[in-house]
């Protein structure tokens, strides 16, 4: 399918939303950032969109290269009125908005791996990053990145094992100016709800990783590693995790890696 982005082609399917398009980026991150720092600043919902990105950002200082057309690479400026031990609320937020984006195409298949890994069959499919600018002790505003595989083939690479695209799963094309015009509208629904005490119980719907075993990887290296069971999450999205010894411990997601077995 053809479905190259273009400016003319985004705003007809984005209709009145403020966003920047570019052919070619290092990071949509770098350049959302910028524009939420400007003068006048990006209203939020903002959002930058990049057709090839070389030097995408993901946790733990991993970067990605995103080819053109073969996925949707985007950073959504947003502006919640968030405490910052809550910025992971809208984490938990925009997974869901992902989880119900995709998961019409693949009823029954879409789930959520804690703490921002969006899975097809257990493959991943997505990810997302949020990063805070801080004033001061506070959040001036949340870039939210957010990528999605569309149509890239995995075979025969290192991530055949663990990536998948969503034109792979499904085995027919789809249009992304579909795709990100009902992502934006999903983002925007649940940006507004951080607070509401029903993204909890929607979020834990969506997370596969609840009784699981899993190893935990505080530091990038992978060193200190220790595994358990995760058993639940609390109300600002860590997760705890009982030990071998009987100890739980609380993990919080912008420390760690994780791998879950079984």
């Amino acid at each position: 399918m053809n479905d190259h982005f273009t400016h003319d082609s985004l705003r007809a399917a984005l209709g009145v939303r403020p966003f920047r398009f570019y052919e070619l980026v290092g990071s949509t991150q770098d350049i959302a950032r910028e524009w939420a720092l400007s003068e006048p600043p990006a209203p939020a919902g903002s959002v930058v969109i990049a057709e090839e990105q070389t030097a995408g950002r993901g946790r733990q200082g991993r970067t990605w290269h995103s080819p053109p057309e073969s996925g949707i690479m985007c950073s959504i400026i947003l502006r919640p009125h968030l405490m910052p031990e809550q910025l992971q609320r809208l984490t938990m937020a925009i997974g869901i908005a992902v989880a119900e984006t995709l998961s019409p195409f693949l009823p029954g298949i879409i789930t959520l791996k804690w703490p921002n890994d969006v899975l097809a069959r257990r493959k991943k499919v997505g990810g997302i990053l949020t990063e805070a600018i801080w004033i001061d002790d506070r959040p001036v505003a949340v870039i939210v990145g957010i990528g999605i595989n569309i149509r890239t083939n995995f075979a025969g690479t290192e991530l055949a094992s663990y990536a998948t695209s969503l034109e792979i799963e499904l085995e027919r094309p789809v249009d992304r100016h579909v795709i990100l015009a009902n992502l934006l509208g999903h983002v925007y629904t649940w940006s507004e709800q951080v607070d509401d005490p029903t993204l909890l119980k929607t979020w834990r719907t969506w997370l596969s990783t609840l009784g699981k075993r899993v190893t935990i990887y505080p530091q990038p290296d992978r060193s200190s590693a220790f595994q358990g069971v995760a058993e639940s999450v609390d109300e600002n999205g860590a997760l705890f995790v009982r030990l071998d010894s009987g100890e739980l411990r609380r993990v919080l997601a912008a420390d760690v890696g994780l791998w879950e077995e079984g």
